[in-house]
């Protein structure tokens, strides 16, 4: 009863017809509806975002641990290796070749998590300046 005495003051002031305020009502209830909506929308997909950000940096730290377990073995071939005889030159070799690869694939994988750390970050960025007033009603 209130709300209706309040829509019928406010639509004389205005010089609108109870008719017309009730459907200017309407549409700003249905741009809220819709602002709604697509704020939910987007609180899932950052909440998408967030949780495959957490799993890639997951996969990137044990590959991280994989590949220095990888270097310290090689690393271990190599001082062997040197402690041999001249007759083991070609396997401490094949060692420093087998260290620098495990070496490259780390820094690839590092450079990798960094990359994808950053776009998480821009993502996040991305989202968090969306202003939902400029969002079209779906």
């Amino acid at each position: 009863a209130v709300a209706a005495v309040a829509v019928a003051v406010v639509g004389q002031v205005a010089g609108l017809g109870r008719e017309e305020l009730e459907k200017e009502v309407a549409q700003q209830e249905a741009l809220l509806h819709g602002f709604q909506r697509e704020n939910e929308r987007l609180t899932l997909e950052l909440r998408a975002a967030r949780e495959a950000a957490r799993v890639v940096e997951a996969r990137h730290a044990s590959e991280m641990t994989r590949l220095n377990a990888e270097r310290l073995t090689e690393a271990d071939s190599v001082l062997r290796a040197e402690r041999a005889s001249e007759g083991h030159r070609s396997a401490l070799l094949a060692a420093h070749s087998r260290a620098d690869e495990a070496d490259e694939r780390r820094d690839a994988a590092e450079a990798a998590a960094r990359r994808e750390a950053s776009e998480r970050r821009e993502l996040e960025q991305r989202l968090a300046e969306l202003d939902p007033r400029q969002l079209e009603v779906e």
